[in-house]
């Protein structure tokens, strides 16, 4: 489900205006762009405003995000930090929230132009950049200090100097030869992983024809003695070997007569360049954390805001008495439980343990007729109560479902004088309306009293 914004200005911003050395260098792009549910969704939670996109990008050093206020922190108005903004912007098979890390979308934004000076030159645009900037060996030239800022971001992203990602487009970026007429022999990547240049360096120093194409170099003849190696001086015999070793390159390369050479995007060579794509490779983790359990906070029937509770629920990130405490926000003397029982009010004894709320889980045990035990950690009693049943996939997630929804209905009617039998009727009324919503037809006195048969779970 998306959303739709119009008119809005997104700023491809430069890496030194990110961390604040530079605040003269932007661009934005201004024009139409589909946004998913949550990232809408979640630009209303931070009361955003059309042009407040530069605002999000000169506090992206501010480490922390508060989750609980509708504004971003001001130094006049302080606010607390519940979530390291880093773990928010984590994807969500690496535990985070998902939210679009911005210096790596802007960067994605702009490979995709980079892509398309590869594959589209047709456009008048891309005559206009030729005879602005130049051209050589089929690549705009960097322009020097006469460039923009906008085309010098492109060109560092282009030939990998950027901050973000390093080498990420060109590593990725590959030719196919065909005919071999408009692929560059020393400057294209279209054998082996890196260009002959690089590979080749001594050799691509002392050749004469440096702009030459596959065709030319295989018209020439490119075997040891061809006529395709021109030298600005006689080579010496280590030198001589390195021509050897280059030669053996070509034995298998057959050119295609009338077949064009194409660019093509190495991870996704039917496709070519998205920027979905980009950036999911600009966000990847090589070593992701086993955030196994995280999974389970996303259920496509609980509504998004109480999916992102029991996200922050999981990780000790809510303000609960004992949490406030620490960040000396209330006194010791303080934190005692909301119920009156006398303990410290932490998440695990609130949601658990309380001798209030906590007697919740016999209620939902007796309704669903299930028996279990009351681990005292949070995440071992979610992953305890979820599989009370067995682990078919169905019961998985209608306990799944329960678990969330119950941890919600404590946490809102904490402090509201309410009887367990009054939680629980919260429970089913809005399990219920959750499923309803979702094609359930079951009527709701059959749900009361047996909701396992109504969802044809034995």
């Amino acid at each position: 489900m998306n959303g739709r914004v119009t008119n809005l200005n997104l700023p491809c911003f430069t890496d030194d205006f990110i961390i604040g050395i530079n605040k003269n260098k932007t661009h934005c792009l201004t024009g139409e762009f589909h946004l998913s549910l949550f990232e809408l969704e979640f630009l209303n939670y931070l009361n955003l405003r059309n042009n407040d996109f530069k605002s999000i990008h000169s506090s992206l050093d501010r480490k922390n995000l508060s989750l609980d206020n509708n504004t971003y922190g001001s130094e006049k108005n302080r606010k607390i930090f519940w979530v390291a903004w880093s773990s928010i912007c984590l994807r969500k098979e690496y535990g985070g929230l998902g939210v679009r890390q911005l210096r790596e979308f802007n960067c994605s934004l702009l490979g995709k132009w980079c892509w398309r000076m590869l594959v589209v030159r047709e456009g008048f645009w891309y005559r206009v950049l030729v005879a602005h900037y130049g051209e050589e060996a089929g690549r705009l030239e960097d322009g020097g200090r006469s460039g923009s800022c906008w085309w010098k971001d492109l060109v560092k992203i282009r030939d990998g100097l950027g901050d973000v990602g390093g080498g990420w487009f060109a590593e990725r970026v590959s030719k196919r030869v065909g005919d071999g007429s408009s692929t560059f022999y020393w400057y294209d990547r279209w054998l082996g992983d890196v260009p002959l240049r690089t590979q080749f360096s001594r050799l691509f120093d002392l050749a004469n024809n440096k702009l030459c194409t596959v065709a030319d170099m295989c018209a020439l003849g490119w075997e040891v003695s061809g006529e395709a190696w021109s030298w600005r001086r006689r080579l010496w015999a280590w030198e001589e070997e390195m021509v050897v070793e280059c030669s053996h390159f070509f034995s298998n390369v057959v050119l295609q007569t009338g077949v064009p050479d194409r660019w093509q995007w190495d991870p996704d060579i039917g496709g070519g360049y998205t920027v979905s794509g980009a950036y999911h490779i600009l966000t990847a983790q090589s070593d992701p954390p086993d955030v196994w359990l995280n999974d389970l906070v996303w259920h496509k029937q609980v509504p998004l805001k109480v999916s992102i509770f029991a996200w922050r629920l999981l990780r000790d990130r809510l303000p609960t008495k004992l949490n406030l405490v620490r960040r000396g926000l209330l006194n010791v003397e303080a934190a005692s439980c909301i119920a009156g029982c006398g303990h410290d009010e932490s998440t695990t004894h609130l949601f658990l343990h309380c001798d209030t709320f906590g007697l919740l889980w016999q209620s939902i045990r007796s309704w669903l007729s299930v028996e279990g035990v009351e681990p005292y950690d949070i995440i071992d009693h979610f992953y305890q109560f979820i599989h009370y049943t067995g682990s078919s996939k169905k019961r998985t997630s209608f306990l799944q479902l329960i678990w969330i929804l119950s941890v919600w209905v404590v946490w809102n009617e904490r402090n509201i004088q309410t009887t367990i039998d009054q939680l629980l009727e919260k429970v089913k009324f809005h399990s219920f309306w959750w499923l309803k919503a979702h094609n359930f037809v079951y009527g709701s006195q059959r749900w009361w009293s047996d909701p396992f048969l109504c969802l044809g779970i034995d």
